[in-house]
């Protein structure tokens, strides 16, 4: 496997990925770094993309030569050896591969969970704001900002109470058109509306700068899927990621 420097050549082997496309795209268009690594520069028959957050994406033909050995040896004995990374969360496209994965993270105990994605209805968007109330004794401010090693500026949306942040919905990941989804708030302010006052003033600029929002979470985080349907997003897909973390997994 050969890295490549000039990563958008490759976007089209990524196109079969329905999920996940801010995150891929962030890294291929230029917005984080990543490293990018294919078979072959020319006529590549299996490409891997390890992005800066620890999720990472595997495409191409699944059914080339030797090809449970190769993956294992670009992400456990190279990657993770390389970089000394204790954690990698790692994406495929169908089922072919899915059965690929099951293999190469058999060998190093890996874990196989399943994240939640959702879609925006915009109709439903529409309804929530109907009505809706500003929030008293809060600034809502939208921003632009670049942090966390992003080399493009992304849109913030916080809400402040005096000079602190309490809440903040930011779209960091930006790619082909969509913006990935994250959100938080300070633990003495939630569960008072300051999570979806943010979300809402976000999704809201986003739309007007004609991209989509994404929202995608793990089964466990239900309060960021209440927050989700609360905005009119709707459960589309539960994709199967291998996860692979060395404090439940062992040593490679």
């Amino acid at each position: 496997m050969k890295k490549v420097e000039n990563k958008e050549k490759y976007l089209q082997l990524f196109s079969k990925y329905t999920y996940n496309i801010p995150v891929i795209y962030s890294s291929l268009e230029g917005q984080y770094d990543g490293e990018l690594f294919v078979d072959s520069e020319n006529s590549p028959q299996i490409a891997v993309l390890l992005t800066p957050f620890a999720f990472h994406f595997v495409v191409g033909n699944a059914d080339i030569d030797n090809v449970v050995n190769v993956l294992d040896d670009i992400i456990f004995k190279q990657y993770l050896t390389r970089t000394g990374q204790k954690e990698a969360i790692v994406f495929c496209p169908d089922a072919k591969w899915d059965k690929i994965l099951d293999e190469v993270f058999g060998k190093h105990h890996g874990i196989k969970s399943f994240r939640k994605i959702f879609r925006l209805n915009r109709d439903k968007f529409i309804e929530v704001q109907t009505g809706r109330k500003a929030l008293k004794d809060v600034e809502n401010r939208i921003l632009y900002e670049q942090d966390c090693g992003a080399k493009k500026q992304y849109l913030v949306s916080r809400i402040l109470k005096g000079s602190e942040c309490i809440s903040f919905c930011s779209g960091f990941m930006l790619g082909k058109g969509r913006a990935e989804i994250d959100v938080a708030t300070e633990e003495a302010y939630r569960r008072k509306g300051y999570a979806k006052e943010a979300a809402v003033s976000l999704i809201n600029e986003l739309l007007k700068n004609g991209i989509e929002p994404d929202w995608c979470t793990w089964p466990y985080r239900t309060e960021s899927e209440k927050l989700a349907l609360s905005l009119g997003y709707e459960l589309v897909d539960e994709i199967p990621p291998h996860i692979w973390v060395e404090a439940e997994c062992g040593k490679i």
